[in-house]
């Protein structure tokens, strides 16, 4: 595509995405409701990924449940859009209202004892709203792993949307970077359930009831840095509202084995899936990677 024709066109829709982000919540989830139709209904977005991969992860659940996850998933989604749009313009209270960090006094304790952490975490959720409020619930400086997005314009757009309220952004490669150059006590959060590129480097757990290629990066940094490391547990309340919830998942004050920390991050957020599992990316291709 000609740079000239990206630029307008991705000029253009920004501008209506800034513009529709202004509406108030009551009105984007009336667009949720039309498109949740279009991606369950219509054009069938990634229906038999979804299908295959929650009848694989949950074997023991009958047709019926399976169907009923699958639906309410398609409208989660369909929200999650919506949401996503709201958060480029939406203010410090409202978003705080709609996120809520429950467990603050685990991570006030951690910042006085001047301890840093690994957090680790799932696409489940709101995980857009929760990176980009951290930094208002929580003392330690925060960083974000991320993966910048190809169109430069989009990119610029979720970065700024990202960082305004204080989130530090770290491309992948940096992250060992910048751990080393802090002074004060932060966190750095990692998506747990990123799907490899690379099958050698590649760590394999069961997850979900299938064997799965897991990133190796979350265990390097904790044992490399001595950082324990911390869950973010998100949990839809009701339609646009959060819960973030707080542990520690791997204490520094023991030996591990190798591949332990790996099976304990990815086993805790298994577990998560399992009590709201209509909130996860099922339309995410997380099984492409086959260990043979």
């Amino acid at each position: 595509m000609p740079k000239f024709i990206q630029y307008i066109g991705s000029k253009t829709g920004i501008f209506l995405l800034l513009l529709l982000s202004r509406m108030p919540m009551w009105f984007l989830f009336l667009i949720s409701d039309f498109l949740y139709i279009v991606f369950y209904k219509l054009i069938k977005y990634r229906v038999k990924v979804v299908r295959t991969n929650l009848k694989n992860s949950f074997p023991e659940k009958t047709e019926s449940e399976l169907k009923s996850i699958e639906k309410k998933f398609y409208r989660y989604l369909a929200d999650l859009v919506m949401e996503t749009v709201k958060g480029f313009t939406i203010g410090k209270k409202e978003l705080m209202k709609r996120m809520r960090f429950i467990d603050v006094d685990l991570c006030d304790e951690m910042h006085d004892k001047r301890q840093s952490a690994i957090v680790v975490m799932g696409h489940s959720g709101n995980w857009e709203w929760v990176s980009r409020v951290g930094p208002l619930w929580l003392k330690n400086n925060l960083f974000v792993a991320y993966k910048p997005l190809t169109n430069p314009y989009f990119d610029k757009l979720m970065f700024n949307a990202r960082t305004e309220f204080g989130v530090r952004q770290v491309p992948m490669s940096q992250t060992a970077k910048v751990i080393l150059q802090q002074t004060e006590p932060f966190f750095l959060i990692l998506a747990a359930d990123q799907s490899p590129s690379d099958k050698k480097t590649s760590m394999w757990v069961n997850f979900l009831n299938q064997e799965t290629a897991v990133l190796p990066g979350v265990e390097k940094l904790t044992l490399k840095y001595n950082l324990p490391i911390l869950f973010h547990g998100v949990k839809r309340i009701k339609r646009g509202y959060y819960e973030c919830r707080t542990r520690c998942i791997v204490e520094m004050d023991k030996k591990y084995q190798p591949g332990e920390i790996t099976a304990i991050h990815t086993r805790v957020l298994e577990e998560w899936i399992h009590e709201q599992p209509e909130v996860w990316l099922w339309s995410h291709k997380r099984w492409k990677m086959k260990n043979d």
